[in-house]
């Protein structure tokens, strides 16, 4: 009984800590952080980093754990063989992981991009990838591109790959372009028998891209295609 009351006596100062400083935080902050008890203990790390304000710091610091889950859960070599084959139970941490990190930094422009593109080309997990992408918009309203990437998405759901491939071609364009939708770009151009683009788009990942699966995805493509390297 004692020991129950001295753990009270410790945890309500804390408790009452983490609401008035998430309190401060939030008047500061355009978005509000997620409430304590929607955090995983996983997670605490990250969100009590942002009490302290160093809520872009510990965005950074879930990116990086979101690449590292995502990169090494299966080990390079079968990450890259299932590249274009995933079903829809792997890695079923990722879209509440991208959700953990936008919510941490609502203007971190690349981790919807990146999330949404491998939700739905690598994963077919088109629903999570439109409503993480419409997360946002909502905090991005002038960032036009998840709108281009719902509607590629949507196309794709479909199978109307004629008009996939515009809004595709439309996104590579730009240098913040994940390497995933890149390639699912060049598998489409592949499939329909337009290798000379299919290849320029591998080349230029391998020219250009330092992450290991996305260029092994290249040169194994190219090596399939008989291109040496």
């Amino acid at each position: 009984m004692k020991k129950s009351i001295s753990l009270l006596i410790l945890i309500l100062p804390l408790l009452g800590l983490s609401i008035f400083a998430q309190y401060q935080v939030e008047k500061r902050f355009e978005f509000p952080l997620p409430s304590i008890v929607e955090v995983k203990p996983s997670s605490f790390i990250y969100f009590w980093g942002s009490l302290l304000g160093l809520r872009r710091v510990s965005s950074d610091l879930a990116w990086i754990r979101l690449l590292q889950y995502y990169g090494t859960l299966e080990g390079e070599e079968e990450h890259v063989h299932h590249l274009h084959h995933h079903q829809r139970g792997e890695y079923e941490e990722l879209f509440p992981m991208c959700q953990e990190v936008v919510r941490l930094d609502p203007y971190f422009h690349y981790a919807y991009l990146f999330g949404g593109g491998t939700l739905a080309f690598n994963h077919q997990r088109y629903d999570e990838a439109i409503e993480l992408l419409q997360e946002g918009i909502k905090n991005n309203p002038k960032f036009w591109k998840f709108r281009l990437y719902i509607a590629a998405i949507v196309y794709t759901k479909t199978k109307q790959y004629d008009k996939v491939v515009p809004l595709l071609e439309e996104a590579i364009r730009y240098r913040d372009c994940p390497e995933v939708v890149k390639i699912f770009l060049a598998n489409i151009y592949k499939a329909k028998g337009e290798y000379v683009k299919a290849i320029a788009i591998w080349e230029n990942i391998l020219a250009t891209n330092r992450d290991e699966w996305a260029r092994s995805a290249a040169e194994s493509h190219l090596k399939e295609m008989e291109i040496p390297r």
